[in-house]
């Protein structure tokens, strides 16, 4: 009986063994992958926030930060924006591919 216990504890133990380095990988794996998404992100805001902020500051001022409001504000003033601005947005939608 106990040799018996001993063996599914040891099943349990190597099952575990493998398993535990996997689980902890994916972390690990899903933020490798992602980096370099977050960067290109971080690039095309700074972008924006460069050519665009006077832009944003002369139609979108009353526009509260978040859920994409600024984006939206943006795009129903496009006609009026900067040349800066526009190329700006041109440049970030290429990179994005969208």
């Amino acid at each position: 009986m106990w040799r018996m216990k001993m063996r599914s504890n040891t099943r349990a133990l190597r099952l575990r063994d493998l398993l535990l380095p996997a689980v902890l990988l994916v972390p690990v794996a899903v933020s490798a992958i992602s980096a370099p998404a977050a960067a290109q992100n971080a690039q095309a805001q700074q972008m924006f926030q460069k050519a665009c902020g006077s832009d944003v500051k002369k139609y979108c001022s009353d526009v509260q930060p978040g859920g994409g409001r600024i984006i939206q504000c943006i795009k129903a003033n496009e006609a009026s924006l900067s040349d800066t601005c526009k190329s700006a947005l041109v440049q970030i939608k290429a990179q994005s591919g969208r």
